[in-house]
C-alpha cells in the first residue's frame, strides 16, 4: 500500500533544485554589479559599501553552490545581466569604461578557497 505521490514528489524535488540554482545566479550577478560598480565609479565615496556587498553576494553564491549546478550556471550571462544593469545606471562621478566580458571560470569564482577581494577585482578589470 505505497500512496505515495512519486510525480508530485520529483516535481517538489526538481522545483527545489530550480530554486537554489536561481539564487545562486542572483547573487553571482549581484557580487558582478557591485564589482562593475567599483570599476565604474572608482571615486564614489560608496565603493567600500560595494565592495562589502560584493563580497558578501559572492560568498553566498558560494555557500549555495554544488557541482551539479555546472551546467545551468553561465559566468558569461550572469556577467552580461550584471553589466547591463550597471550600465542603466546612473552614477557619481564620471563614468569609467567597464569591460565587456570576464574570463573567470565558475570554478574560479566558486572556490571557497580563492581571495574574494581578487576575485571582485578580477571581475571589475575583465580580461587579462
Amino acid at each position: 500500500m505505497n500512496d505515495l505521490d512519486w510525480e508530485h514528489v520529483i516535481e517538489e524535488i526538481e522545483d527545489s533544485g530550480n530554486s537554489e540554482i536561481a539564487a545562486v545566479r542572483s547573487y553571482l550577478i549581484q557580487a558582478m554589479i557591485h564589482a562593475l560598480k567599483i570599476a565604474r565609479w572608482p571615486g564614489s565615496t560608496a565603493v567600500n559599501h560595494w565592495t562589502g556587498e560584493a563580497v558578501n553576494f559572492l560568498q553566498q553564491a558560494q555557500d549555495r553552490y554544488r557541482r551539479g549546478m555546472a551546467r545551468d550556471v553561465s559566468v558569461e550571462a550572469c556577467f552580461a545581466k550584471a553589466r547591463r544593469t550597471v550600465l542603466a545606471t546612473p552614477g557619481d562621478g564620471p563614468d569609467q569604461p567597464i569591460p565587456g566580458r570576464t574570463d573567470l571560470s565558475l570554478d574560479a569564482l566558486m572556490d571557497e578557497a580563492a581571495d574574494l577581494r581578487a576575485l571582485i577585482d578580477a571581475i571589475g578589470r575583465g580580461p587579462a
